[in-house]
């Protein structure tokens, strides 16, 4: 019987080597190569649906109407969060780091100046520009913002174990690089129009 099961196998070697020989497996590096040619669409894709992700986890798990019970709208809390990271800053690069227009950016400083959240002081060298800055009132209500939102956060990261957690904090790290750089071309396309622009 094993005599017949090698003969039939020699015999099909002998058609594959007179048609030319088997045919050759294909190259892993050629094979992977395919399938990275591009993948510049797939990650914006998966980028675009992060981002909505991460707006509808604040939505459901943070925002002001959900059943957490927070106190403090999105709007606000970015815009005292960008009152600390500038620093003593004007309404338009506040806007720009807020992601607000100026018209909405102003209503919201202006608010939190009436609540006493945040300071407005002129320039001693020219009266027409104005700086915001928190005030020590501002200071602590951020603080204690974040420290309820940290918390919120927390919670729901005690369903994943210290593997999960470590391995999705290396993920955050490598989206913040990325958004780092995608910031730094944005702002390099941006001046390089700037500068183009007719005057």
């Amino acid at each position: 019987m094993s005599k017949e099961i090698n003969a039939g196998r020699a015999g099909r070697a002998g058609r594959s080597r007179r048609r030319g020989g088997p045919s050759r497996p294909a190259d892993p590096v050629s094979q992977t190569a395919g399938r990275l040619a591009d993948p510049v669409p797939r990650t914006a894709g998966r980028f675009l649906e992060l981002l909505g992700a991460m707006k509808r986890y604040v939505r459901d798990e943070i925002s002001p109407n959900s059943d957490r019970g927070m106190s403090m709208s999105d709007e606000k809390f970015r815009s005292l969060l960008g009152l600390r990271f500038l620093g003593r800053s004007q309404l338009k690069d506040l806007a720009r780091h807020d992601g607000l227009s100026a018209s909405a950016q102003c209503i919201m400083l202006n608010r939190l100046v009436d609540e006493g959240f945040a300071e407005r002081t002129g320039d001693s060298r020219d009266r027409r520009n104005t700086f915001y800055e928190l005030s020590d009132s501002g200071q602590a209500l951020l603080s204690g913002e974040i420290a309820r939102r940290r918390g919120i956060v927390a919670a729901s990261l005690e369903g994943f174990s210290r593997a999960e957690v470590v391995e999705f904090a290396r993920g955050i790290e490598t989206v913040f690089a990325g958004l780092e750089k995608l910031t730094a071309r944005a702002l390099e396309s941006g001046q390089r129009k700037y500068d183009s622009a007719p005057s």
